[in-house]
């Protein structure tokens, strides 16, 4: 079952995963940080990834592809960033949330227990189990259902931290995935993440990488209604394609605990003071009624 931790944010809005990077990529003098209530840091794997070679990112009004492939500086980087103190500025800001990932089972279990002396900084790990545009991990990890079982319940094994699984839409019913994950007794799902696409760009080059962007929406709204409906008790993170307070709010309404910003963000990152203003408004008035 689920666990009965309760993640306790100041407000439901939270920066996904990859956009802003560690910080590097926002102007963080720019963002109210009262209106953000988590911070997700770009996912960190056990080894260093240089990630794919460029064009990295085709993007137009309706949809990106993302085939950036999970560049990070691996553990051994993320130990320097936080040891050194080039964290520390975020961290002051805005509460963190840590995301790990692997290419196999026994990277995901290493990774837990190394991070295991850092935890004390971070709200909550994000696992990515269903990232589209890398060879290995993810996606694959979750397509042997048995071993992805196990490999959750080692994971719960080897942290007291509160674990987020987050969710794709291509390894099946995301409701069912998000089932699994709730009975190895994980925190939270963050649904869902981007889906597999293929673009040929002007230069007529072949991309594959992850669909993000407004297309998205419809279906992200549809994974948390449906995964709400099973699981009542279990924190969900809404993700894909929210652009707007309005879709912000229609997540919450459809049973989002929080709702997760990532894509707008490379329009605008004012995206994030708007919407958060917006929200943090909307709340309070709910609490007069």
């Amino acid at each position: 079952m689920a666990s009965s931790k309760a993640l306790k944010l100041r407000t439901p809005i939270v920066i996904a995963s990859g956009p802003g990077g560690f910080g590097e990529y926002l102007n963080v003098d720019s963002i109210d940080w009262s209106y953000v209530g988590a911070y997700i840091l770009k996912t960190i794997t056990l080894h260093s990834k240089v990630g794919n070679k460029p064009p990295r990112i085709y993007a137009t009004d309706i949809f990106m592809i993302n085939r950036i492939g999970l560049e990070n500086p691996g553990f051994d980087g993320l130990k320097k960033m936080i040891d050194s103190g080039e964290l520390d500025v975020l961290l002051s800001k805005v509460p963190a949330i840590l995301s790990l990932g692997g290419d196999s089972f026994e990277e995901y279990v290493e990774i837990t227990r190394l991070v295991r002396p850092y935890l004390d900084k971070f709200l909550a790990i994000e696992y990515n189990f269903s990232c589209p545009n890398v060879h290995h991990g993810g996606l694959s990890i979750m397509s042997d259902r048995e071993e992805w079982k196990k490999l959750l319940k080692e994971i719960r094994k080897e942290t007291d931290a509160f674990i987020i699984a987050k969710l794709g839409i291509e390894s099946g019913f995301v409701e069912e995935m998000a089932k699994i994950v709730a009975l190895e007794g994980w925190d939270g799902v963050t649904v869902i993440n981007t889906i597999r696409g293929l673009i040929v760009n002007p230069e007529g080059q072949v991309l594959l990488g992850g669909l993000s962007g407004p297309a998205l929406y419809p279906i992200a709204l549809r994974a948390v209604y449906e995964v709400r409906k099973v699981l009542p008790d279990i924190f969900i993170i809404a993700s894909g394609g929210i652009y707007t307070a309005q879709q912000a709010k229609e997540m919450l309404r459809f049973g989002a605990n929080a709702v997760s910003i990532g894509s707008a963000l490379f329009q605008n990152e004012d995206v994030i003071n708007k919407i958060g203003k917006e929200i943090v408004e909307f709340l309070k008035s709910e609490e007069k009624q």
